[in-house]
């Protein structure tokens, strides 16, 4: 957990802080962080057995089990970028910009099946499945990205390339089985905007587009076919856009910088920041824009990657990716992210006579009810000294005679419950001679 301190010139020193996931290295926590053997990373994917990381460094993708466990490194995929699943999860296509080539794992036995060239220094980099065929982005031209696709049913796939490139970058790609006639592409490192394509008669037919999107690190479209949404690191939030007109319908405040986005079967959101300062992902429930959760990675590492995140199919487990300051790849598992945040602020005077008793008052909020019956631990520097109740309306109030001048630190803990992950809150306060 990152704690804030608040100046003591100020008349009530006060501070909140929110649950933490995977900041501390208690051993209860060490299994959900994998160091995975390869030292790149391009982007995290999991279906309802594996997750894949893919990386352009190692020529290889990385699959682990939902609890992290690794199975198997698939090597020789040339610069391995995006991926993308067939809808059975029987197939995993990885683009492989190196070989100009789209390669084909059967996801059973984890080995390459077919691989398919896209033509000479086309260097597909993102894939999506739509209107039963696999589209990529590639390069077209030296300075310009086009959209390909390969009709993957064929025992000997037609690869079609983009007659008029329209992007200056290889443009980002999603769609959803609910939309299965839609392609969303995004511009990746430019300002050419955003298109939704109908790519049901074979050919892709404009039928949207905004240029209010530019140099998208990453996007998703909901499970129900209606919304995109963007991370562009150029804002400092989330954005979500009508399909069908691509009409801007909401903001996620995720802060700095956002390059990551997820969304689970049930239309929660996972949104994927790289230097928020306090928080790497935030969980929405669908139709909301207040966070029921916020997640912290950063422990022993530095901020979550570009297109680090994914959900388990049943939307059971949340999987972040991060490099560490000693160039490591590691994976994080977080297993109770349907549980809502447990906010603990709490206020104290900001300096107190040495033998006169502190008295500080705190509150404990979510936007989930909590049980009738709660209670807070109270410690001060690390030792307990006392179990608070917490009132109905989430107030408490606790009293302390420091035993010795200088600066205690207060933290009232509350550990959670079935719909509750724990939290803290912290103040400190000044004892004077």
């Amino acid at each position: 957990m990152r704690i804030r301190r608040l100046a003591g010139a100020m008349a009530l020193a006060t501070l909140t802080a929110s649950v933490t996931l995977l900041a501390g290295p208690s051993p209860a926590q060490a299994a959900d962080s994998i160091v995975l053997p390869v030292v790149s990373h391009w982007q995290t994917l999991a279906d309802s057995h594996h997750v894949y990381v893919s990386s352009p460094g190692d020529n290889a993708v990385v699959a682990t089990d939902h609890a992290g466990q690794v199975i198997k490194t698939v090597e020789g995929l040339d610069g391995a970028r995006g991926m993308t699943l067939a809808t059975d999860e029987s197939t995993l296509y990885v683009a492989l910009p190196e070989a100009d080539a789209i390669a084909e794992i059967d996801t059973n036995t984890l080995t390459e099946v077919r691989r398919i060239p896209t033509g000479t220094d086309t260097e597909p980099e993102n894939l999506a499945l739509a209107g039963g065929k696999l589209y990529f982005s590639y390069q077209a031209t030296p300075f310009n990205g086009g959209i390909g696709s390969i009709s993957i049913a064929d025992a000997d796939p037609v690869v079609g390339l983009d007659d008029d490139p329209q992007w200056y970058s290889k443009p980002r790609l999603a769609s959803s089985p609910a939309a299965p006639d839609r392609l969303v592409a995004a511009d990746s490192e430019g300002s050419l905007g955003m298109r939704v394509y109908d790519v049901g008669s074979g050919n892709a037919q404009e039928i949207a587009y905004t240029e209010e999107v530019g140099s998208v690190e990453d996007l998703a479209v909901t499970p129900d076919g209606g919304s995109v949404i963007t991370a562009r690191g150029g804002t400092y939030y989330h954005q979500q856009w009508r399909l069908s007109d691509l009409t801007e319908e909401a903001q996620y405040d995720t802060g700095p910088y956002p390059n990551a986005v997820a969304i689970a079967p049930d239309g929660t959101v996972a949104a994927g920041v790289s230097a928020s300062g306090e928080w790497d992902i935030f969980v929405y429930r669908r139709g909301e824009t207040t966070p029921l959760r916020t997640i912290d990675l950063s422990y022993g590492g530095l901020e979550l990657v570009r297109r680090g995140v994914a959900w388990a199919p049943d939307g059971s487990k949340l999987f972040g990716t991060r490099f560490t300051r000693t160039h490591e790849v590691v994976l994080d598992i977080i297993t109770d992210v349907r549980k809502a945040n447990s906010n603990i602020t709490l206020t104290a005077p900001a300096a107190q006579p040495l033998g006169e008793t502190v008295t500080v008052h705190g509150k404990l909020t979510s936007l989930v009810a909590f049980p009738k019956r709660k209670v807070v631990t109270i410690t001060r520097n690390d030792a307990q000294i006392a179990t608070v109740k917490v009132k109905a309306d989430g107030t408490f109030t606790f009293t302390d005679i420091p035993p010795l001048a200088g600066y205690p630190t207060y933290i009232a803990t509350y550990a959670g419950d079935t719909d509750h992950a724990s939290g803290t809150g912290t103040v400190q306060v000044e004892i004077t001679d």
